[in-house]
């Protein structure tokens, strides 16, 4: 209420537009407003629970909320604890509760799909022994001793085809039968994701009275105020305001959609030139004398290239993200909402493509444009390109699917693992830094006797008794940026996607981000508990357009996944095979899905065992050439052959099969998807029922104050009586309500604390707690929810400066 009266009080008598504390931030004068934490995260250990008064008398010692949140939940070892969601929401508002609650929520409905992933994993290392296509392969004497066509032109040797024994079963570890149950799986999972969270977020809502809460008229941007110089007179409270004409909002639009084209288009410039780098390495590393660089030479070109993408990544983010800011500043949005709805736009766009763009890569065009091998000048007629004279790099016979699991695991681990240390690394580094360089005013006298008296203050409960004023101190933290809650969301969103759409690739992914989301709560927490100042209190409905974004990455999941089954794994091509050729079993596979090549155009290394070679295998379907029929038993009675190595009548086969599939999969799993959000409703019924209880007691009450006696409407006591007959109408329902919800038995001492500590004393409105959730790391509603006030010191105010 008072942050609200700052916003929207003139300071300026003589000028109209001169309104509110922001404006005064704006222009620099003032350098910081934020309320204060209630006070120190720490108590002293001789007085953490009790002490002698002056009488000596033992007593204990209240702690004030803020040590309670670090107590309780703040601290990583308390990972396994319940969130106490009624306290964060006392304490920071209910715009960082809902936060919260939804990254607890989220976390807990991750456990089922990290057990399922694991599951499908272990089940793959299980059956590795057991599959005939990885034991052919890696078997000397059958598929294995096929000579396959060098990796690259001129200087790459023939080799043979056990040499990638080791990615055909790290192949099958990742990609076997039951990924594509577990791809289905988590398409659903993330449909029963997004409807639960509703269910869950109606009851926070109830609890928090955010049901009917609307967002009043939002006061104009103080950057729009001092921006905008043309003015008109607002049709609705007939007052003259700042206005931005259309043209110019269009000329503005227009300049920042083509930076943001721009910038979108740079990612795309870094993606091909990782690309280069790629095919680059790999004719480096095939020319090194070292045995062990060029039979590793795959392998060890996609880890360095992804580690250098995350690289490029992380840079390109911060470097667009404060671009974003400027752009939309100078879009120059008339509200706060416009100005966040356009900034979360940009952002989430650039990070979209920014960290998915080279997965799309490997999973759906890598190999696609190599061609058939050898450096011959029909090289465009037979499908292969070239950069800089260097042939695109292809597949492994055993899939490009070990490559995206390497891609997809550097990326979403080494963001984890950054991510983490610039939400506390750098918070803390700062704080240590600021502190040292902060200056206090006052002389070099009376800095020392201030830290004689703060380290002697450390012993002493009083707030009184520091000598360094709290506002002093709380200056001393870090700031909270305007946009503090973004950055948290646009994370998790960008997760999820690694979650859902590429889940089939590495299906470890959910166990990761669950690993990553416990600890994530606590640094969370950490950072707004002790290594900032605390934020400015807001009301909050939901999480806004994050479920939108959420809900359209879920779709999207379910295509991605159909099509990294169908074309990046050997999926259909294998289930084709069975059913026309192998009679249900897979023996034989490898060398039907590998093309023959006339060995005798290639131009090969001198040194090369096996350079004597007339006849190469390489992984495609493709026409064998006339030419070795003579040469070929296998090849004698093939009618079709082409000596371009046009596509085969079989590559026609698998491409069609792999369309059918993709086609069957997204239309079953979207209708099921759709079933489950039709079956599951939004609110649960004992909310409905509440809502519906309330609307009719309202109508009830509003018919007995309209059909009360007429001296009610002269104020005699009949009047009095009706209106409290009504109060207690209103107050029985609320008590019939909270009856409904089983009241939470905190099982901790430290959980204890938060009903004992502080003289906490219930509102008018209190309601009963409810257990949310049955997982130690999301969140538990408490006994005194809303409308709590605490008495004597522990009072806290959301307006407090």
């Amino acid at each position: 209420m008072v942050y609200d009266l700052l916003i929207r009080t003139l300071y300026d008598p003589g000028r109209k537009d001169r309104v509110g504390i922001e404006r005064l931030l704006t222009n620099g004068t003032y350098s910081a407003a934020f309320p204060l934490h209630d006070g120190d995260y720490w108590l002293h250990k001789s007085l953490r629970r009790t002490r002698e008064d002056d009488q000596g008398q033992t007593i204990f010692i209240k702690e004030n909320n803020r040590q309670l949140l670090y107590d309780t939940w703040a601290k990583t070892t308390r990972f396994y604890k319940y969130q106490p969601l009624p306290l964060i929401r006392k304490y920071f508002g209910t715009k960082i509760g809902l936060y919260f609650a939804w990254l607890g929520y989220y976390t807990k409905v991750l456990t089922p799909a990290a057990i399922v992933g694991l599951l499908c994993v272990v089940y793959g290392a299980i059956t590795l022994s057991t599959d005939p296509a990885s034991n052919d392969l890696c078997n000397k004497d059958s598929a294995g001793g096929i000579i396959m066509c060098p990796n690259c032109d001129k200087i790459c040797q023939f080799w043979q085809l056990i040499d990638s024994c080791r990615y055909a079963k790290l192949t099958h570890v990742f990609d076997n039968f039951a990924t594509v149950i577990f791809a289905a799986f988590m398409s659903v999972w993330a449909t029963l994701f997004l409807e639960g969270w509703k269910r869950y977020h109606a009851e926070v809502a109830w609890e928090w009275d955010l049901m009917d809460y609307e967002v009043e008229e939002e006061t104009i941007r103080p950057e729009f105020q001092i921006r905008v110089r043309s003015k008109r007179v607002n049709p609705v409270t007939q007052e003259e305001e700042p206005y931005l004409p259309v043209r110019q909002k269009i000329m503005r639009f227009v300049m920042s959609g083509v930076s943001v084209l721009f910038f979108l288009l740079l990612v795309v410039a870094f993606v091909f030139g990782v690309v280069v780098y790629r095919v680059i390495v790999v004719y480096v590393m095939h020319a090194s004398e070292d045995d062990f660089t060029q039979k590793n030479a795959p392998i060890l070109t996609s880890v360095t290239a992804a580690l250098l993408n995350l690289i490029v990544i992380l840079l390109l983010s911060w470097v667009y993200t404060g671009l974003a800011w400027q752009l939309t500043d100078w879009e120059c949005p008339r509200t706060q909402t416009e100005w966040e709805n356009s900034y979360t736009f940009k952002v989430f766009l650039f990070q979209f493509i920014n960290y998915y763009s080279s997965l799309f890569y490997i999973a759906f065009f890598k190999g696609k444009f190599s061609g058939v091998p050898g450096a011959v000048d029909e090289d465009r007629e037979q499908g292969k390109y070239r950069v800089f004279g260097y042939r695109l790099e292809s597949c492994d016979p055993a899939g490009c699917m070990v490559e995206l699991v390497i891609q997809l695991a550097i990326i979403m681990v080494g963001k984890q693992f950054f991510s983490g240390f610039v939400e506390i690394g750098m918070p803390m580094c700062m704080n240590a830094f600021r502190n040292w360089r902060h200056h206090l005013p006052g002389t070099k006298k009376q800095k020392m006797e201030r830290r004689r008296k703060t380290e002697k203050a450390k012993r002493s409960v009083d707030e009184t008794d520091q000598s360094v004023p709290r506002w002093e101190r709380d200056y001393a933290l870090n700031a909270v940026p305007e946009q503090f809650l973004f950055d948290e969301y646009l994370e998790m969103v960008i997760q999820f996607g690694f979650v859902t759409l590429f889940v089939a690739a590495f299906p470890l992914a959910p166990l990761f981000a669950l690993l990553n989301n416990i600890m994530e709560i606590r640094l969370d927490a950490y950072k707004f508990v002790v290594a900032s100042r605390r934020p400015m209190p807001a009301r909050a409905k939901n999480i806004g357009v994050w479920t939108s974004i959420l809900d359209g990455v879920s779709k999207m999941a379910v295509l991605t996944n159909a099509c990294v089954i169908a074309f990046t794994s050997d999926f259909v091509p294998k289930m084709l095979y069975m059913i026309t050729e192998g009679n249900g079993s897979l023996a034989n596979y490898v060398n039907d899905s590998l093309s023959y090549y006339n060995a005798s155009k290639l131009e090969v290394d001198m040194d090369d065992p096996l350079q004597n070679s007339t006849v190469c295998r390489f992984r495609d379907y493709r026409k064998p050439p006339c030419s070795l029929k003579a040469f070929v038993p296998a090849l004698a009675d093939v009618a079709d052959c082409d000596d371009h190595y046009g596509f085969s009548l079989q590559w026609w086969h698998v491409f069609a099969a792999k369309l059918a599939f993709v086609l069957v999969f997204e239309h079953l799993v979207f209708l099921i998807k759709g079933f489950v959000a039709y079956i599951i409703p939004d609110l649960p019924t004992h909310i409905f029922i509440k809502l519906q209880r309330e609307q009719y007691l309202a109508r009830q009450a509003r018919r007995d104050y309209e059909f009360r006696p007429k001296s009610a409407h002269d104020g005699d006591d009949n009047g009095a009586l009706a209106a409290v007959n009504v109060k207690e109408k209103y107050a029985a329902f609320r008590n019939e309500a909270a009856a409904a919800f089983q009241p939470g038995a905190f099982d901790t001492g430290d959980e204890t604390r938060l009903r004992d500590v502080g003289g906490i004393k219930a509102g008018v409105r209190q309601r009963s707690s409810t257990r949310m959730s049955n997982d130690s790391f999301h969140s538990v509603i408490s006994p005194s929810d809303s409308h709590i006030e605490l008495s004597g010191s522990d009072a806290m105010s959301e307006t407090k400066f």
